[in-house]
């Protein structure tokens, strides 16, 4: 069963030509929930799990004018830096923590309930921890992109140095980022990581 499951996961990963993570509000919205339902991949990305969509879906939010909570190109900066974060997290993590799962040398927890979510999250509140991992959504690593070359940069180096984990890890960073004294973290992006910090303890 489980070896099913991981192959189809990864074959998912193969052959879909969308991006991930799709917008809150895409049609594609299964792109997320195939991502975030186990805890396999669900720490692949920083936007990760991705917010319930306000407007019900795709067609009430363009209705409202925000184009940006369905197109994935209307972020096209942000694009590359998507790919390479998955690309590094492949390399370094997935691969090896998708083996030892096989070799059921580390849990794979899953929740069909995120499968069948839809725009909505079934939790109370809106879930912010990527599953199996309690690591917090943190979309400043991609969108900053001095934090991005320091944090991709840094796992990448990792890899090259040491190879893949070898152990179950989290790869997603936790606590404060740092930047040289020149640049400064985005005051918004900022605030939302200790709102979500709070919403989570």
């Amino acid at each position: 069963m489980l070896r099913q499951l991981c192959k189809l996961i990864v074959l998912f990963f193969l052959v879909k030509e969308v991006p991930a993570p799709v917008p809150r509000c895409s049609p594609f919205i299964i792109i997320n929930k195939v991502v975030e339902w186990q805890s396999f991949s669900s720490d692949m990305n920083p936007f990760f799990p991705v917010p319930p969509c306000e407007y019900g879906g795709p067609f009430q939010a363009m209705l409202a004018g925000d184009y940006n909570a369905v197109f994935v190109l209307d972020e096209p900066d942000v694009v590359p830096r998507h790919n390479m974060y998955e690309l590094v997290w492949w390399l370094k993590t997935g691969y090896s923590r998708m083996m030892r799962m096989l070799d059921k040398k580390e849990r794979f927890d899953y929740d069909f309930n995120i499968l069948r979510e839809g725009y909505d999250h079934h939790t109370e509140k809106s879930r912010n921890t990527q599953f199996g991992h309690g690591t917090i959504r943190r979309p400043e690593l991609l969108y900053n992109e001095t934090i991005f070359n320091n944090v991709a940069g840094e796992n990448l180096k990792e890899w090259w140095i040491h190879g893949e984990d070898e152990h179950a890890s989290n790869y997603h960073p936790e606590g404060p980022l740092y930047l040289p004294e020149e640049k400064h973290l985005d005051p918004d992006l900022y605030n939302e990581h200790v709102k979500l910090h709070e919403e989570a303890e």
